[in-house]
């Protein structure tokens, strides 16, 4: 059983239980069918029985007597019935029967109680009882011939209709089997098209809103997931790859020079050495925010209640570090009606830092950042270059860059913004980006009221 296909399983599983089905009904009708048709029997003759006992009523009763009266007797007497008035030796004062007699052992029934006697192929039905309280008895014998060949007749029928119904169970279990296990094959297909091709196959929804649909559909869903992922690991490897190769070329290109001449020479021994300490203070930056994206990525909120009641305290926190590492700057805070944000102390010091230091690298002569507080949103504005708007739904994307090497002179890998939206992502937030080139950049937080 175990190394049967779905589809055999279901056709004979299917199959198994609609045979088992119809079985058991037809034996229930079959004996429910033939209770009903002995107890109409045992009705039909306990009222023949009622009808002797009244027609010799209060009368003396003696043999003679009985045999004078036999004609009622033969009034009522049917076809394959049999009808006696025993004396008190059992032995019989008048028979009367349209055909053969039928006759059973007197011992073999007790007064006042029905008895279903086999006697060769035939079944008899048999009553006895005393005749109004005297010694003699009445006894009613019917031959069950007609109602057993009834019986055959609807047990032919029964297993006629059993050939029929294993026929239509196998039918509809191909049918059942074939709705079930097609759209499977086509999920099994399309994963073996895939382990061939790639990701980009994916299963055909049936209109049906059933629950293999809902499966399909879950399965699409997946493999989108999975195909994102794969992308974005993909040019994440070739853009953290392009990244390092710069400053490892740098650094190959000092060492090589120190090792054939520059280690002789004091000047050029301090450049190289300043400019390789750069590169490996720029790398140790690159990998230490991969590090950052990667635990952002697999990090969990887990308290659903957090709210951080003074976050303007963060928020000057932050911009008075900003005012002593760049006095050039001016910065501005303006809080209207701030309340507390759905984000922990350490994780909003991070984003605002984020923000407020691109606004700083990308800032031209005007060397100004406002930083806006009010209700659930915190916007940082600069007046800078400015992004271009084709550019502004790409800017969170990892590694990526308005211009080639607009990020590499500014000191930056094109990661921040990207830990910034994974930060705002996490706690269910918003960031939304408004630009113009030449004017200016405006970042705006949008915290949910609770998480």
């Amino acid at each position: 059983m175990k190394s049967l296909k779905l589809k055999t399983k279901v056709i004979l599983w299917t199959t198994v239980m609609m045979i088992g089905l119809f079985v058991s009904y037809n034996i229930l009708q079959y004996f429910v069918m033939n209770s009903w048709m002995i107890h109409y029997e045992e009705q039909s003759i306990e009222n023949k029985m009622i009808a002797i006992q009244n027609l010799y009523g209060d009368q003396k009763l003696s043999s003679q007597f009985i045999k004078e009266n036999k004609s009622f007797i033969h009034s009522i007497n049917e076809k394959s019935e049999t009808i006696r008035i025993l004396d008190e030796n059992g032995e019989s004062i008048i028979a009367v029967s349209e055909e053969e007699l039928l006759q059973v052992p007197s011992h073999s029934v007790q007064n006042g109680h029905f008895e279903l006697i086999k006697t060769g192929d035939d079944r008899l039905l048999v009553y006895r009882e005393s005749l109004n309280g005297t010694n003699f008895a009445v006894e009613i014998i019917r031959n069950m011939e007609i109602f057993d060949n009834l019986l055959a007749q609807f047990g032919l029928v029964m297993f006629l209709s059993g050939i029929g119904a294993v026929f239509l169970s196998l039918v509809g279990a191909l049918f059942i089997s074939k709705q079930i296990v097609r759209p499977i094959q086509d999920i099994s297909q399309t994963l073996t098209i895939i382990k061939k091709f790639g990701l980009k196959e994916r299963v055909q929804v049936q209109p049906a809103q059933d629950e293999i649909a809902e499966l399909a559909n879950h399965f699409n869903e997946l493999m989108d997931q999975l195909e994102t992922s794969f992308n974005q690991q993909k040019q994440f490897v070739e853009d953290a790859s392009h990244e390092l190769r710069t400053p490892i070329s740098v650094l190959n290109g000092n060492l090589m020079m120190l090792n054939r001449w520059g280690k002789n020479d004091p000047e050029v021994l301090e450049k190289s050495l300043n400019s390789s300490l750069k590169e490996v203070n720029r790398m140790e930056k690159l990998v230490k925010d991969l590090l950052e994206l990667s635990r952002l990525d697999s990090e969990k909120i887990k308290n659903v209640s957090i709210l951080l009641e003074n976050p303007q305290y963060i928020i000057e926190k932050v911009i008075n570090d900003f005012q002593i590492t760049h006095p050039d700057f001016s910065f501005s805070l303006q809080t209207t009606k701030g309340e507390a944000l759905a984000i922990t102390e350490g994780h909003l010091e991070q984003v605002l830092t984020i923000l407020i230091d691109n606004a700083i690298k990308y800032s031209n002569d005007e060397k100004k950042v406002n930083i806006y507080y009010h209700q659930h949103e915190l916007t940082v504005q600069d007046f800078g270059i400015g992004i271009p708007e084709e550019d502004i739904p790409f800017v969170t994307n990892r590694f990526y860059r308005v211009e080639k090497s607009r990020n590499r002179k500014k000191g930056g890998y094109g990661i921040g913004l990207s830990i910034a939206q994974k930060l705002m992502d996490n706690y269910h937030g918003k960031l939304s980006i408004k630009s113009q080139l030449g004017e200016g950049t405006s970042v705006t937080l949008t915290f949910p009221k609770s998480i």
